[in-house]
């Protein structure tokens, strides 16, 4: 966890990039860098809220569980990501847990440190604002497309919604790196595990996705598209 990052460093990261040279050399030394295992726990729900996050490689599942210790809500976060944004300004503890689902790389800071920071600027403070609506925006579809008595498509639709918020487009297909099984995408869609495995067995022979249990690849990102209207 040794620093070795510089300004210019910190500066490839999209909410710092407007940020003055000073302010970032005073935030350098509070800056770590560390790398997860997958399957290791950043932080668990209640903990408290001491670090903020970015995730510089891999992928990470936020995750709440209801008090019954069932399965409640999970958020998935891609490389080049702050987080978590829930709590920031306003609570002291995690409002979630924090999973590696692949080996990862992160750089983290105090919160306090980071909150400080913002609110002496106007920038990050509507970079935060712009990203916190992105989100926002993208959990109102989800739960839009997903609320439907059709199992179907609420598999399909759950699709479209990791499509577009993990995927990478390529010159001819959309590939999601982050692994699922069927049993996490059947507590994403509310459906079981057998309707999930039928469902992506139907879509491999179509040749319309490609599914193991490291990555999703389509060349017909339309399709799920059409799926969601």
């Amino acid at each position: 966890m040794s620093q070795q990052w510089t300004v210019e460093d910190l500066r490839q990261i999209d909410v710092f990039k407007q940020c003055g040279s000073r302010e970032l050399e005073a935030l350098l030394p509070h800056v770590y860098q560390r790398t997860y295992r997958k399957g290791q726990i950043l932080f668990m729900e209640g903990d408290p809220r001491e670090r903020v996050y970015f995730l510089m490689d891999g992928y990470v599942k936020l995750e709440r569980l209801h008090e019954t210790a069932m399965y409640q809500y999970a958020d998935y976060l891609k490389p080049k990501q702050l987080f978590p944004y829930s709590g920031m300004f306003s609570t002291t503890f995690y409002r979630h847990s924090a999973e590696s689902l692949t080996d990862i790389t992160v750089i983290y800071m105090p919160a306090d440190r980071f909150e400080q920071l913002v609110k002496r600027s106007a920038t990050m403070l509507l970079n935060i604002v712009g990203q916190m609506n992105r989100i926002l925006d993208l959990h109102e579809r989800r739960l839009q497309e997903i609320i439907t008595p059709s199992a179907t498509d609420r598999v399909l639709n759950t699709i479209h919604y990791l499509i577009e918020d993990l995927g990478e487009r390529e010159a001819d297909s959309v590939r999601i790196r982050c692994p699922f099984t069927t049993v996490e995408l059947s507590r994403l869609s509310g459906t079981s595990r057998e309707t999930v495995s039928g469902i992506l067995s139907r879509l491999r022979k179509e040749d319309i996705l490609q599914f193991d249990a490291r990555q999703l690849v389509t060349e017909h990102p339309e399709y799920f598209e059409q799926a969601t209207h």
